[in-house]
Parts: structure tokens; sequence; C-alpha cells
């Protein structure tokens, strides 16, 4: 398994476990209308990334995983409204020489 996948792993297994722990926590609470949470991702190959709940929802935490070893993680933080009730999840990746990364952004989310 290469580095790159490995890490990728990493950031889906931690957004996974996040969302297990979450549903324990709030599956006592779940009402009829649907499930109380939900994890998203994309890809993307801007360098740049952001998701967002639905509508309503907020985000309980998120991440990023890039694509080689060669490129860094600059940022990787909540997307919060001018409130800062956080909705989704931001991040930025770099290539060694400062181009634009690529990588999968993850967010999880709670109503």
């Amino acid at each position: 398994m290469t580095a790159t996948v490995r890490r990728t792993a990493y950031a889906l297994a931690a957004a996974v476990s996040a969302l297990l722990a979450l549903i324990v926590v709030t599956s006592t609470q779940a009402d009829a209308a649907g499930p109380s949470s939900t994890v998203k991702s994309k890809y993307f190959t801007s360098g740049e990334a952001k998701i967002t709940c639905p509508s309503g929802w907020k985000a309980t935490g998120g991440g990023v995983g890039a694509d080689l070893n060669s490129m860094r993680v600059i940022i990787t933080e909540p997307l919060q409204t001018s409130a800062h009730t956080p909705i989704g999840w931001k991040a930025n990746v770099r290539t060694s020489s400062g181009g634009a990364g690529s990588g999968t952004i993850y967010v999880i989310c709670a109503r």
C-alpha cells in the first residue's frame, strides 16, 4: 500500500470512527425524521477545498488526506458562519514546490 493511499485510508478511518462514536452517543436521541449524523467527502485537485453540511446541520469534525508524500496539509479546520457556527470543513494542500495539491476532504455533520 502506498503512503498516499495509506494516508487517505487513515483520514477516512478517523472520520468513520468519529461518526460511529457520534452515532452511539446520539442513537438514543434519534427521531423518526431520519438519521441524526452523516459523513460527506469529496476529492479535489485545486489545492483548496470546502465541503458543507446539509442546511440546518452542524459540523462536528472533519479532515483531509493528501494524495502524495511530497504534499503538505497547510490548513484543515472547520468552516464557520459569521456567528462562528461550524457548518463544514475547509482544507489547503500544497506540493513541495508550493503548487496546488490534491486529496480528499471529509466532514462529519449532526443535527
